[in-house]
């Protein structure tokens, strides 16, 4: 069985000299995805929705749980652009007006970066790394081992402006442990150092609602994300949502 730990070296490999296998992949999967949208319900472009890549352990999605969470996050992440909005001196109360947001939702990825042994490991290793290059995703749910590696390759959103503005409140969480040195597009560091996640564990309504186990994990916003701002909004309502106040005593 192929080794399946992820590199900072195997991802370079993968970003900058494996994009035409994944271009062929990628045109493939949207050929297949348009053949599909013609029969199934519609499905809002990447610009207009904020998906939550759940990357580790099985989570289920279906649940009506997870509809109630969804339907929840929506209504958070359209307020915040409504709100956006009329600082901008849209007029949000036009009867055409309309949130540009239009769908949030869960999806999984079964990987573990621990193991290189299981059949599963090797496919969502693979399903993860397409899922990278395809840049796919807004919100990602991941190890450290993970968040370390796309912090390296300047693939994740600082959260410092999020927090100071209010738009994000990481609770008592311990900022130092998600405080990273920032890197440029060349991998080296600038010199500067930012708050690149929250820690995730304190989220165990998302055992409840999805089946899912945040135990060891952080949220973090990609760069890649055509929706960084609401996001951060949908990130807030997420730790509003499945955090309890002996959750967050204990998020650190």
């Amino acid at each position: 069985m192929p080794n399946t730990k992820l590199t900072r070296e195997k991802l370079k490999v993968h970003f900058h000299y494996s994009r035409m296998i994944y271009l062929i992949v990628v045109v493939l999967a949207v050929l297949a995805g348009n053949l599909v949208y013609t029969m199934t319900e519609y499905r809002a472009p990447n610009a207009r929705r904020v998906d939550i890549e759940l990357i580790g352990a099985y989570a289920d999605t279906s649940s009506q749980a997870c509809k109630d969470a969804v339907a929840q996050l929506l209504a958070a992440g359209q307020e915040a652009e409504r709100v956006a909005d009329a600082e901008q001196g849209v007029d949000v109360t036009a009867e055409d007006y309309e949130c540009a947001l239009q769908e949030v939702q869960f999806l999984t990825v079964e990987y573990d970066d621990t193991s290189s042994d299981s059949e599963t490991s090797y496919y969502g290793y693979q399903k993860y790394m397409v899922t990278l290059a395809a840049q796919e995703g807004d919100i990602y749910i991941l190890s450290r081992r993970q968040l370390i590696e796309l912090i390296e390759q300047n693939a994740v959103v600082p959260l410092d402006g999020y927090i100071e503005r209010g738009v994000i409140d990481p609770g008592d969480r311990d900022l130092g442990n998600v405080t990273f040195d920032e890197y440029d597009d060349d991998e080296q560091t600038t010199g500067e150092r930012h708050v690149y996640a929250l820690q995730a564990s304190s989220l165990t309504g998302m055992n409840d609602a999805l089946s899912f186990n945040p135990e060891g994990k952080y949220m973090a916003i990609v760069r890649f994300s055509q929706n960084p701002d609401t996001a951060a909004a949908v990130m807030q309502e997420m730790i509003e949502l499945f955090e309890s106040p002996a959750d967050e005593a204990e998020a650190q």
